[in-house]
């Protein structure tokens, strides 16, 4: 079905964890107490969630993972799927770890060799790890866990392989209660990266929008050569406002929202228009703006295959109180009006002058989002919803300084178009399909989620 629609498919492999939790084995292992072990905490009691460090367990999963990638294989020579997620935000609900004595006998000896190599100590894991020995721990077994399965399946399907994870910074980030024990978060990401040369991808699932949190996300899950992907998310503008950010700034090379089905659900055929002051209505409106963010994603694809990673491609992004953004692209000055000021009372914002096609109106305090490549030598591609982009030639301080570029009107009117064009890209490049005129430049560059790719040239001579 997926090859019929054009689709690719990653497929998600919920074997030993799916959610900390060990919900999706089949009811054969959950009655065989004895072979397959569960994890238990201090006090004795059995969590939902099978020991890490139980052989039996961990080689029923490998014998199933390898078949399903055995499968895979035989089926899929076009290479519809293109990725399998091995296990589901591992790690225990419950505990922070096992105290199982299989388990306790290995915690309270000594730690093994790759561990004194990544922290450079020796001694039992509370003597090298502290108060966090529990976590690592865990951390240490379940990373090994799965990468002995996916270097299991990898010997016959060669297809990218990640992990994702249900991140530490959740509520009051207290490992075995608020997140997954032993997954893959910031405090053990470095840990995972040695432990899993079979994985290609450690992954956060974000359900986190503030910047500062989640500007240290993309830091450490950016690093270490790690692929940056993002398998799961909020289906939020803010959400995607922040991936945009990240695709420009962080190299991102995909992101997934979770429950999109919902959403769609609003847009099925013959779905009642919902009362837009309802809180369903709320939710329906949002659901168009996040369908616009990934068709900006969709028509940014082959700029950011392009650009990414060169500095010349650059994240438009709007957070509360910000009404504009300052982008220095070297031989401009490039400010950024934004269609709905949010929450702030100085600053411009809310131009409403577009075309015939569009309205402030059918963008209801929509987010600016979207992406602009300079080019170099007054090229310049923009993609986006809800903003507008004025440009200041940098020559010299006079010009930049004089009544015709430093008065917002006049500069308005004086910019030194050749062309400005809406179009799509295709095998032979970028093509127009609308050319604009003067009443729909004149008050800069603005672009909507349903434009396509924005190209406009200048007369680089006045700025060479």
């Amino acid at each position: 079905m997926a090859r019929e629609k054009g689709l690719k498919l990653v497929v998600l492999w919920f074997g030993t964890w799916k959610n900390g939790n060990s919900h999706y084995v089949p009811a054969w292992i959950k009655r065989d107490k004895r072979r397959f072990l569960w994890a238990k905490t201090a006090d004795g009691t059995a969590i939902r969630s099978l020991s890490p460090v139980c052989t039996e367990t961990k080689e029923a999963d490998k014998r199933a993972f390898t078949t399903l990638c055995r499968h895979i294989s035989e089926v899929d020579a076009e290479q519809t799927v293109i990725g399998v997620q091995v296990e589901n935000e591992p790690g225990l609900i419950g505990s922070p770890r096992d105290y199982s004595p299989e388990a306790t006998a290995l915690f309270t000896g000594p730690v093994p060799e790759e561990i004194e190599k990544f922290s450079k100590k020796s001694g039992t894991w509370e003597a090298v790890f502290g108060i966090d020995a529990a976590e690592f721990f865990s951390a240490y077994h379940i990373a090994k866990y799965i990468d002995e399965i996916a270097e299991s399946g990898k010997r016959y399907l060669n297809r990218v392989m990640y992990v994702n994870v249900w991140l530490g910074e959740m509520y009051a980030h207290i490992p075995g209660t608020s997140y997954p024990s032993g997954g893959a978060v910031t405090r053990t990401f470095s840990l995972w990266k040695a432990l899993t040369p079979h994985i290609d991808a450690v992954s956060p699932d974000i359900y986190l929008n503030d910047y500062k949190t989640v500007d240290d996300l993309y830091k450490t899950y950016y690093s270490e050569n790690n692929i940056f992907y993002i398998p799961e998310s909020m289906p939020t503008p803010l959400g995607l406002t922040n991936a945009m950010r990240a695709v420009a700034e962080y190299n991102l090379t995909g992101i997934h929202v979770f429950g999109v089905d919902m959403l769609a659900a609003l847009f099925a055929p013959g779905a009642a228009s919902p009362d837009p002051n309802s809180d369903f209505g709320a939710i329906a409106s949002m659901g168009n703006e996040v369908a616009g963010a990934f068709a900006i994603l969709k028509n940014a694809k082959p700029l950011i295959e392009k650009y990414q990673g060169t500095g010349k491609l650059y994240a438009v992004g709007q957070y509360e109180d910000q009404a504009s953004q300052y982008i220095d692209f070297g031989d401009y000055i490039g400010y950024i009006r934004f269609l709905n000021p949010k929450g702030i009372i100085f600053g411009r914002g809310g131009e409403e002058n577009m075309d015939a096609r569009h309205y402030k109106m059918m963008y209801p305090d929509y987010r600016a989002k979207g992406f602009i490549v300079y080019a170099g030598k007054g090229e310049f591609y923009l993609v986006g919803d809800a903003y507008r982009l004025m440009l200041y030639p940098k020559r010299d301080i006079v010009e930049l300084t004089s009544a015709i570029h430093s008065g917002e009107f006049l500069s308005e009117r004086s910019q030194a178009y050749i062309s400005v064009t809406e179009g799509i890209f295709t095998d032979a490049g970028y093509t127009p399909t609308i050319i604009r005129n003067g009443d729909e430049y004149d008050y800069g560059l603005w672009v909507t989620n349903d434009i396509g790719v924005l190209k406009a040239q200048l007369d680089w001579q006045e700025c060479d």
